[in-house]
């Protein structure tokens, strides 16, 4: 990583991965880093898409990828944390509804091409988020569960 702008990882990781990956940014100078994560990490998922989340992931409060955002948060990073909701293909799609943290998530599906446009976009500067967990999904998809499900 050494000599990189940034970083993106495109995958969900636990704290065992999280933290020595966080040492690693710090000691070879890396700074800017795009995380993926999950919806609810603070309870945040909301309206009819709630119920059917909760049935399907449990309860993600009360699991490891807290701890695994809280460092991320607690790093001296300048990190965007990508909590994803529920992913499918079709490159026509790539328009994105972010949601801060704090406000509630309701979006039951995105594309993988809208995730890797907006992480290209954070790091190229064309998105100007910093050190924010952001959730991100399709704009009007707030139903009770994802289309293809």
């Amino acid at each position: 990583m050494r000599g990189s702008d940034g970083v993106f990882l495109a995958y969900v990781a636990t704290p065992d991965i999280m933290v020595p990956l966080i040492k690693d940014l710090d000691e070879t100078g890396v700074k800017r880093f795009i995380a993926m994560s999950v919806p609810d990490v603070y309870q945040e998922v909301a309206g009819p898409f709630q119920a059917w989340y909760r049935e399907h992931t449990g309860l993600v409060w009360k699991t490891n990828y807290v701890d695994t955002v809280n460092a991320i948060e607690n790093s001296d990073l300048d990190y965007v944390i990508l909590r994803t909701t529920w992913l499918y293909d079709n490159p026509a799609k790539t328009d994105v509804d972010v949601t801060r943290k704090g406000e509630p998530f309701k979006d039951a599906q995105i594309t993988r091409e809208a995730v890797a446009k907006f992480a290209a976009e954070l790091l190229t500067g064309k998105q100007d988020y910093h050190r924010e967990s952001l959730g991100i999904g399709e704009p009007g998809t707030a139903w009770t569960k994802p289309s293809f499900y």
